[in-house]
């Protein structure tokens, strides 16, 4: 029977203590969508083990992984990964999902990963989901991620945006510029599962900027429009006079030749 290759088999065999190790969230959030990559990093044993999973579930169990294996594990990744986010969504705003569309699912295991199953050395695989928004995000009051418990996760959120609170993280670190950016880790909930909000509001300095800008363009717009459109009618007043002056001159000469002929 065939083994299945699931997202995370070695870091859910090996245990939440070493997936830590093996596994870094990046999550960039914008205004009306968000990029979700992983990077999962093998090395010793693990990196063994994953080879083994390859040989037996996707070739022929010959202790060397091909080309065409990796490409079958590749394919399998990607509609697992894509069936198990759309049977329990790892993203909420404001606590639903109804807004939020998963756009895209992206595995790409490493081709390191080919040659003899029992190599040690490093693989390391990067997989990215891509998600859209019905709303902009500067409305939403709160933002709901749920990963592997204990793994690292960077969180960059978008110019526009404070964070005012965050639960379910550990060591924290907050990085604010012109936008906010959270490092930490998913703090156990269960053996494997991680669950992240960040509290959000909207930036006050960022709507007044909004403001100053909506304004900006208000008097920019309308300037034009008061000298344009008096210098037009006068144009156009100055061409109808000469018409009609040019008209009037043609007349007279034809009257004139008319008199001198008779």
């Amino acid at each position: 029977m065939r083994v299945l290759l699931v997202f995370f088999v070695i870091a859910l065999t090996a245990g939440a203590g070493e997936a830590g190790n093996l596994l870094v969230n990046n999550i960039t959030v914008n205004e009306y969508d968000m990029i979700w990559s992983y990077n999962e990093t093998y090395t010793g044993a693990d990196s063994i083990a994953f080879r083994i999973n390859i040989d037996t579930g996707f070739g022929d169990n010959n202790s060397f992984v091909n080309s065409w294996e990796v490409l079958l594990a590749d394919k399998e990744l990607r509609k697992e990964f894509r069936n198990s986010i759309e049977k329990e969504q790892n993203v909420r705003i404001n606590n639903e999902t109804s807004s939020i569309y998963l756009v895209d699912v992206d595995a790409a295991l490493s081709p390191d990963v080919i040659g003899k199953t029992h190599l040690s050395d490093t693989i390391v695989n990067r997989n990215i989901t891509t998600y859209r928004f019905d709303n902009s995000i500067l409305n939403a009051e709160s933002i709901w991620f749920m990963g592997l418990a204990k793994t690292s996760v960077t969180i960059v959120m978008p110019d526009g945006v404070d964070v005012v609170n965050i639960s379910g993280m550990d060591n924290v670190t907050i990085s604010s510029t012109d936008h906010a950016e959270i490092s930490g880790f998913f703090k156990e909930i269960s053996k494997e599962r991680g669950e992240i909000t960040l509290t959000l509001s909207r930036n006050a300095s960022f709507i007044k900027k909004e403001i100053n800008g909506s304004n900006a363009c208000n008097v920019t717009s309308t300037a034009p429009e008061d000298e344009t459109i008096p210098l037009f009618e006068t144009l156009s007043w100055i061409r109808n006079v000469t018409i009609v002056v040019a008209g009037l001159v043609i007349i007279s000469l034809i009257y004139i030749f008319k008199i001198r002929k008779k």
